[in-house]
């Protein structure tokens, strides 16, 4: 009797767990503003740049990884350095990732976030950032 209460058991916790729809893996464009809020507000945040090392050096978003999707070794690249519950902001230089959200999905990663507009848009904003920020008086 205990044996079919355990297997009985067994059972259910299996079907329940094929039951549970899994993370939908939609690749998500948001604006530099809500770009920038869903970086701060998620704790398991990973910036990916996907420019080339001589844009990144120039300028990146702080926080950021260089990993050129071009490179041979990117998933393996990406794959050392985030893990997989990792919620993934990733951008180029005008915001055409989605062929880089869909690899990332293939590859196990189920939550990714694209700047729209890419680092174009970012820095259109950063400088209206600073605009308003000499206009605004300080107290």
């Amino acid at each position: 009797m205990r044996h079919k209460i355990y297997g009985l058991f067994f059972l259910t916790v299996l079907l329940c767990a094929f039951a549970i729809p899994s993370k939908a893996q939609q690749l998500v464009n948001l604006s530099p503003a809500d770009f920038l809020a869903g970086i701060n507000a998620t704790p398991n945040a990973q910036i990916i740049d996907l420019r080339t090392p001589e844009d990144y050096m120039y300028k990146h978003i702080p926080g950021a990884v260089n990993i050129e999707p071009a490179s041979f070794d990117f998933i393996p690249d990406v794959k050392d350095q985030m893990c997989f519950s990792d919620t993934l902001f990733i951008y180029c230089r005008v915001g055409k990732t989605n062929t880089v959200a869909q690899l990332l999905f293939d590859n196990g990663y189920s939550v990714v976030y694209s700047l729209k507009g890419g680092s174009v848009a970012w820095e259109e904003y950063e400088a209206k950032l600073q605009r308003q920020k000499r206009k605004s008086p300080t107290l």
